[in-house]
């Protein structure tokens, strides 16, 4: 055999004396030359003749090498499971020889579970194998990790995934992941040229498949740390087609840079990154060959020697390569209030100057691959553009490089976002970080909550919440298809944090495809079914079982709070609702022009309509609290989760996705209704706080801006006062927008627009509050109409035998249809009335 770059595998074939048979599950194993850890080995390749060396009993045997070598690498293994039998770690199995051309001899004892081990059995009738995790200490198994395909795989290999390395052994059933065991002998005297090697058993039968020769004085399978390496491509981009592979060693998925460029205003929001620059961990040899694959091609290839020596290289295809700086300290790091100098919850990121990201331990560097999270892994951490922050409770330990290192820390809508870059020396091992205060709302009486999250786990949701400010998380239990989430989370009760602060309260997102999505808050008991109709929601061909009226009315009974999820989508039966007084609340999940219009069309109806607002968070691309709702408490410091939904059915709300917006006329504030003002005129202020620049704040009355203050230059603090003359019954509200006329958006998934919007102050001429529009109510009919016609002709209800439902009446049809003959009763009413 020829040697390739420092390493020649040793032709056995004149030593082999047994048959590959002796080994477990043996048409799996692997014949004839082969790469292990990128190092060249010569196997047999007939697996019933001779084709491995054996060594038993008394006898010597002798391989002739005749060659000058710095290492001699065995693939061998024990034929006898002895060890799980009993025998004791340490005994001396074997003795290998060197005979060297000068007459010389060096010999080492081979000791069970040091240098060799009994090779891997198939373990019939055992659910755990006897091999795992009692390989050499000293020997590596022939099997090296492999990433997993980073896209594609078995649906039940979904979780493993996540783990990076393809693991044979957790596979069911049991796969062999391995035959033999590689142990790299030094040799005690490169200098002298070696003429065999001599393996004499003691006692236990030695099986030995290849044995390489290397002329190196790297340690054939490396011993040092992985590093990052960062590449710029010279065209392209940085995507899940892009690999770095290293033959011998180790190399993570490749993954894009931060683009220390792209900036959020304020920081600490999220950022791009730089599409064609990634960084890959390696841990590799000298020799090893680094190559960059692109959709299955090789492109680029270099020594990672060459780059070790240099620090920077540019390959034939124009992509360059660097080695940043190597030094790292473990950092025990603490983030303060910087007036009190409590501890602050807050979402916390790193990367270094050339954009590759560091994660406090515990925590993603990169979610999910950068890819979608619906449902997947979205606990702890979050997601902004490709900006990856870690949730951490005032603590946070790990490594950080040497030298420069960017760092964005951020607690809510409520302080200072802190974007510095700090220096670690050599020896530092502590690190503070100050955030500072910049608006309470709490001052004012407000309280934050996010009225629809989910599946996040409860304390995840407690974590979550607390690193952003928000005091009131609903987790929402749901049905999707065959998939029930955050059941496990229904208590009936709210999980409270330790400091009293926080509250998590596991309610339900009831659905339907057609008639609408329904958010119940505070239940005791769960109301089921969850989700019905069919699929999406509930399960495919699934029948109607109940309305969206229904479930308010059990959620009612309980003292729950009842709001309309992601208004007025999917539009089917929010006008009944709507009509019949079901409702607590509409949520705003995004401001967006059509949901906002068709909020103020029923508000210029006579509807008095709270607004709430809340994320939908379904996956690690959304922060809680990113839309939340401010409700006016009685007193936040005392706050419970109960007075937190009281709050919200008294209508003193303002959804924000950022700004703190306040509105009152004369001393009421939003929700309140004043009365007999006739002819007169009132007098209004608004005005905000914000950590993110906002260019216009607007004064709306029955759904048209009538007074309005633009900034030139976008402003963190403004207000707006106004008179207002009133002769009918009107409503007014204040919003407030990020600047730009398309509105600056947040990086989250939806990239949802920074805005603020309180809820209505309604203002009446006489005693009582009364206003109408016989369009918008003839069009509520006309959507009652289309949900009866839906129930009647289109729904599946037919049930195809006997069905006693959970409503208990014999009448399906007649359960289903009941509300919205109460709703067309009620809206005829209202026209007749105003005829």
């Amino acid at each position: 055999m020829m040697w390739e770059r420092g390493y020649r595998a040793l032709d056995l074939a004149t030593s082999w004396n047994a048959p590959m048979t002796l080994l477990d599950d043996v048409d799996a194993s692997f014949t004839g030359e082969r790469k292990l850890y990128g190092l060249p080995f010569r196997f047999g390749d007939d697996i019933d003749g001779p084709s491995l060396v054996r060594a038993t009993g008394d006898a010597t045997t002798v391989i002739p090498v005749d060659e000058n070598c710095q290492w001699i690498l065995f693939a061998h293994a024990l034929e006898e499971p002895s060890l799980f039998e009993g025998a004791p770690v340490g005994e001396t199995a074997a003795h290998y020889t060197l005979r060297y051309a000068d007459g010389g001899a060096e010999s080492v004892p081979v000791r069970q579970r040091f240098e060799i081990g009994p090779t891997p059995r198939l373990w019939q009738g055992r659910p755990i194998p006897l091999d795992w995790g009692q390989t050499p200490f000293l020997a590596l198994p022939d099997a090296q990790h492999q990433l997993m395909h980073r896209t594609c795989g078995r649906y039940d290999a979904a979780g493993a995934r996540f783990v990076d390395i393809d693991d044979p052994q957790a596979r069911s059933p049991y796969v062999l992941p391995y035959r033999f065991y590689l142990w790299p002998w030094r040799n005690p005297h490169p200098e002298r040229r070696v003429a065999a090697i001599e393996i004499t058993s003691a006692g236990p039968a030695v099986l030995v498949g290849a044995i390489t020769l290397s002329r190196l004085s790297e340690d054939p399978f490396g011993r040092t740390v992985s590093r990052e390496l960062i590449f710029s491509l010279a065209d392209g981009s940085v995507d899940e087609d892009v690999a770095v592979v290293v033959d011998r060693g180790t190399a993570t998925y490749a993954y894009r840079t931060v683009d220390a460029d792209s900036l959020s205003s304020p920081p600490g929001w999220g950022g791009a990154t730089n599409e064609r620059s990634g960084y890959v961990r390696v841990a590799a040899t000298p020799s090893a060959t680094v190559s960059l694959d692109v959709a299955g091609t090789v492109t680029a290839a270099f020594t990672w020697g060459d780059i070790l020596d240099q620090g920077r290289i540019v390959t034939a295809d124009g992509t360059e390569w660097y080695l940043p700086g190597h030094g790292r300290a473990w950092i025990k790091g603490t983030i303060v209030d910087d007036v009190t100098g409590e501890l602050l919850t807050c979402r916390l990121h790193f990367h270094t100057p050339e954009g590759v990201p560091l994660a406090p331990y515990g925590h993603h560097a990169h979610i999910n691959s950068d890819g979608n999270t619906w449902n997947l892994d979205i606990g702890g951490d979050v997601r902004l553009g490709q900006r990856t922050y870690a949730y951490v409770d005032g603590e946070f330990e790990g490594w950080l490089p040497h030298g420069q290192v960017v760092v964005e820390a951020v607690h809510g809508f409520d302080y200072v976002p802190l974007r510095e870059e700090l220096t670690i020396r050599p020896g530092q091992r502590t690190l503070e970080l100050r955030l500072k205060p910049f608006y309470d709302p709490e001052a004012d009486g407000y309280a934050a909550g996010d009225t629809h999250v989910h599946f996040v786990s409860t304390h995840g949701a407690e974590l979550e919440a607390r690193g952003e400010g928000v005091r009131v998380t609903n987790l929402l239990l749901s049905q999707w298809g065959h998939l029930h989430t955050n059941v496990e989370d229904f208590t009936g009760q709210p999980h409270t944090s330790v400091d009293g602060t926080t509250h998590v309260f596991t309610g339900q997102e009831n659905r339907t495809a057609m008639l609408g999505h329904i958010n119940l808050l505070g239940l005791r008991t769960p109301i089921r079914p969850w989700c019905t109709g069919g699929a999406e929601e509930s399960d495919l061909g699934g029948g109607l079982e109940t309305t969206l009226a229904h479930w308010a009315d059990e959620c009612r009974a309980q003292g729950g709070t009842v709001l309309l999820a992601h208004f007025p989508v999917p539009n089917g039966e929010a006008a009944a609702l709507i009509a019949t007084g079901r409702l607590d609340g509409v949520e705003m999940i995004a401001y967006d022009d059509y949901n906002i219009a068709q909020y103020y069309r029923y508000l210029n109806a006579g509807y008095r309509l709270t607004l709430v607002g809340g994320t939908d968070k379904m996956s690690s691309e959304v922060p809680i609290g990113l839309v939340r709702t401010y409700a006016r408490v009685p007193d936040p410091r005392t706050m419970d989760y109960w007075d937190w939904c009281a709050a919200v059915r008294s209508g003193d709300t303002v959804v924000t996705s950022g700004p703190h917006l306040r509105l009152s006329v004369g001393d009421a504030t939003p929700g309140s209704v004043l009365t007999n003002i006739r002819g007169g005129t009132v007098h209004g202020v608004a005005e905000y706080h914000s950590i993110f620049p906002v260019d216009r704040l607007e004064i709306v009355v029955n759904g048209s801006v009538v007074k309005s203050r633009r900034w030139a230059s976008p402003s963190l603090t403004g207000s707006l006062e106004f008179d207002l003359p009133v002769d009918e019954s009107s409503w007014v509200a204040a919003r407030c927008y990020g600047p730009g006329d398309d509105i600056a958006r947040h990086r989250d998934v939806w990239e949802r627009p920074i805005m603020a919007h309180t809820s209505p102050i309604y203002l009446a001429t006489g005693d009582t509050y009364l206003r109408t529009d016989p369009a918008v109510l003839n069009e509520m009919l006309h959507l009652i109409d289309g949900v009866e016609q839906h129930i009647r002709d289109r729904a599946r209800t037919s049930w195809p035998g006997p069905v006693d439902h959970r409503h208990g009446t014999s009448d399906h049809d007649g359960f289903l249809l009941a509300p919205l003959t109460e709703a067309r009763q009620t809206i005829l009413q209202r026209l007749a009335e105003d005829s």
